[in-house]
Parts: C-alpha cells; structure tokens; sequence
C-alpha cells in the first residue's frame, strides 16, 4: 500500500525536518508533509491508500470525514500523539516511526471491508449523501484453509453474529459487530484478522522495533494514547485487549521485547475475560507476560536480558500461519533461556496411539484436518507418524478411529514437540504381483472379521490386490462362459 505521512505544525517542528527527510528516504514512502488544505490533492495525485498522522491534536473528526474530503474509501489511517515522540531520544522517535510505517504499509484487509448503513443518519450526513461507513470488523485473511477453525471461531462470538459463508466464516451483521476481536484470537492458525491489526502487521511492527533500536526493551499493547511511556517502551495500539492472542505475546517475548498489556477501570467484560485467559508466563518459564494499569506504566521497571531477534516475516504468510510462529517462538526461547521440557504448550495437544490396537488402516490421516497423521512405507515396513505441533485437539481421529485405538487428553510438553512414530507393522504384499496393498495388521484384522461372518472361503483372496482380482475374476468368468458355449 502507498502510504502518506502527514504531520501537525507543532509535530513538524518537534521532530524536525531533517529528521522528517531522513524518515521519507529511509521507507520509500511517496509523500510526507504539513498537515494542510493541500492534502486532499496530494492524496489523488500521489495515489495514496493509507495515512499515517502525528498530531497534538484530536484527530477523530478528520478520520470520520475522511472519504469525503479525499475521496478514497475505505482509507486506512492510523493516528499517532504528538506525545509519544515528545522527550523521546531521535533513535526511539524513528523506530517507533518507521514501525507504524510498516504495520500500516500491511493494512491491506481494510479493502475487503463492506460498507454498511450508518445507524444514526442526521440531516447533515443526508445533505451530503454519507448514508454509509466502513467499520474494522473481523475479516477472511484466506478462504482456503479457513475450514480447520470454523466452529471454533462461530462459538467465540459473543454476540453471535459469526457464521459460516461461501469463503468460510464472517459477520453475518457488521453494524452489530462491536469489533472487540475476541472472535480472532481463538482461530487456531488466525484466518479470521481485525483488518488493523492482523498478525504480519505485528511481525512486521515489531522487526522494525528492533531492526532500529537494539536498545528497546517492551512492547505496550494499548488501546490508549494518552499515556506515559518511558524511553524503550513501545506503544502498539490495539483495538481492544480482547484482540490480542496468545501468540502475539509468546513471539514478542521470543523476539526480544517484553509483552505489556496495559488495562484500565474502562477494560469491559469481554476484555476481562480474554485478560483471565491470557497465559501469566511464556510457556516452560518464568517470564512473565505483564498486565499492568495505567499509573503503574510509568513506574515499571524491566530488566530486558534477552538478545534481539527478526521475525521471519514468511512465517504468517504460509498455511498454518499463527502455529508457525508459535513454533518459531519456542524455538527461539530455547537459544535464550532455558526452558522446562516438561512444561505443556498451551493450545498444542498431544496424541497417543495404542499400538496393540492400531492395525495402521490410515482412517486417521483421512480424517485430520491438519494433516497431523501420515503413513509412510520403507521397503517392507510401514509406520504411523503424528507431527505433534500442529494438532489442535479437534479430536476427529479420535472420532474416526476403528479401532478406537487414539486418546487426546492433555496439552503437549515442550519435548513432545516434533514427529513421533506411533505405531509400525510389516506391509502385506499382493501373492501374485508383489504389489504393497496395507499393512500385515490390517489384512488379519479383515480376516477375522470375514471368518467371523462366515465368509471364509472370501478370506483366502485378502492378499490380492485389486488389479490381480480383476484378472482373476475376468479368467473365471471367461472359463464358465467358454463352458456354457461349448456345452451348446
């Protein structure tokens, strides 16, 4: 997205022009200037998608008129206090600069949005035809894969305006939609996004933060910016504290900034709830994951040992998304504190298979969504292999399983977190052309199970594949029909 920084008289001359040039070369953004009646031109001719502003100033009116005064709809526009950069050293001043640059540079879910009727039309909004808006309501980040969390998703809602569609799940009733990102932060992978602040956008938020300062030491998620911030915090607005998922917090830790959330008397009930269930530690340690108020901000102090680190910024753009980080996260805390193996990962579940039981039919690697089950051949073995870190205990293997051979009963432990061989057995071959047609434990399972029902004459073929079956039912038949015509 082409994106244009815009800049208050007050803010211009705090940051300086110098520093403004050196922001406008240093991100190859197309524009940067005063705040002014120009900037509706400028918008058009420099074909901007986004703006990010700095400003003393409450900017929400010019927000809510925007599309009218520059004629692009929806624009994406982020705000940022004049404060934030007030006794701030130049280094923290452009970190925190070029990072909202980037996230907002990532903002491109804003165009799937639909507009939708305003709830209140006054005679104003009618004189000028705005009888429409745009809202930040959750959107599909891809269609495709959006089946594995779906009915985790459509549950989580608490208005119950989440259901399944055409591409997979959406608002049903975007004007209902209170946008408190609650539905967001329990997708397993995160395909449902709040179009603000999606899961790249943080990834590339906070590889900025630490790109420029090897200095920083936390990153506040807030849904205020009227708050004291001391040099090393950086402020990551937020739409609201239920918005933010575990993994958010897990990478930022693994990345080398501390996670603080920042809460306060107006925190509602929804964001109550998603703060209770909010990890306390990074998993397998003692790290916390602070939850402070606003006046205690400005008397935290943290002691930030842990090394800086970039976030592969590919990680959320393939099919697993958020479990990809997840992973990354605690591999990369492993290299900088160390972490109990026994410890439980939350939201990675572990399998158990019962290998008495288990005849490696391969029902389970039909049934997984994730593709966490795989049967693999080796010359004449074959084995059941399940890649623990990417189950999220939907439990359909467990459902499906014949044999009732699977439990998931518990969380993973950091240990577990790799493929694991489940179960092996010898492959059964065809008698007559050799061909691989299942397992040993398969073959004897059909067997008994034919014997049982009285069909044991039909149990002699079970080593026969399906093409040598053919040839030998075509022969029969051929012979009884050459007997027919020769008794003719």
């Amino acid at each position: 997205m082409n994106i244009g920084l815009v800049v208050s008289q007050r803010a211009r001359e705090l940051l300086t022009d110098d520093f403004l040039l050196k922001i406008y070369k240093e991100s190859g953004i197309p524009y940067v200037a005063e705040f002014g009646d120009y900037l509706a031109n400028d918008v058009r001719d420099n074909e901007l998608q986004g703006l990010l502003i700095v400003s003393e100033s409450d900017m929400s009116k010019f927000v809510a008129e925007a599309d009218e005064r520059l004629g692009l709809n929806p624009l994406a526009i982020e705000v940022l206090p004049l404060s934030w950069f007030s006794e701030k050293g130049e280094n923290y001043r452009f970190a925190l600069l070029m990072a909202y640059i980037r996230k907002l540079s990532r903002q491109e879910l804003v165009y799937r949005l639909q507009p939708i009727k305003n709830v209140t039309i006054s005679r104003r909004s009618l004189i000028k035809f705005k009888l429409y808006e745009y809202r930040p309501y959750p959107v599909l980040f891809d269609s495709i894969f959006a089946e594995r969390e779906i009915n985790t998703l459509i549950s989580s809602c608490p208005k119950g305006i989440l259901a399944k569609t055409i591409e997979g799940v959406g608002v049903t009733s975007p004007e209902n939609c209170s946008y408190c990102g609650y539905c967001t932060t329990k997708g397993y992978l995160g395909y449902l996004e709040m179009p603000t602040f999606t899961t790249d956008q943080l990834v590339y938020f906070i590889n900025t933060i630490n790109y420029y300062d090897d200095k920083a030491k936390a990153l506040v998620f807030t849904k205020f910016k009227d708050i004291p911030l001391q040099e090393g915090y950086y402020p990551l607005l937020v739409p609201s504290l239920a918005s933010i998922p575990d993994v958010f917090l897990y990478v930022t830790y693994a990345s080398g900034l501390v996670p603080v959330l920042l809460i306060d008397r107006e925190t509602n009930d929804i964001e109550k709830k998603r703060l209770d269930e909010i990890p306390t530690y990074f998993p397998g340690s003692k790290l916390p994951i602070y939850k402070v108020k606003i006046e205690e901000l400005q008397k935290l102090e943290l002691k930030n040992e842990l090394s800086k680190s970039l976030i592969p910024e590919e990680l959320p753009l393939r099919k697993y998304r958020r479990r990809n980080l997840y992973l990354w996260a605690i591999d990369e805390m492993k290299n900088k504190v160390k972490l109990d193996e026994e410890a439980e990962v939350p939201d990675i579940y572990f399998v158990s298979i019962d290998p008495e039981k288990c005849v490696l039919c391969g029902v389970c690697v039909r049934a997984c969504q994730m593709m966490v089950p795989d049967l693999k051949n080796v010359n004449d073995t074959m084995s059941l292999e399940y890649n623990i870190p990417m189950c999220i205990g939907s439990q359909r293997c467990v459902k499906n399983c014949p044999e009732n051979a699977i439990k998931v009963e518990r969380f993973a432990k950091i240990k577990e977190l790799k493929k694991i061989a489940v179960s092996k057995a010898v492959v059964a071959k065809c008698r007559y052309c050799g061909k691989p047609i299942g397992s040993v434990k398969v073959k004897n399972k059909v067997d008994s199970l034919l014997i049982d029902m009285g069909f044991s004459g039909t149990a002699q073929y079970t080593d026969v594949c399906n093409e040598c079956k053919q040839k030998m039912l075509t022969k029969v038949w051929l012979e009884n029909y050459l007997k027919i015509k020769g008794g003719k």
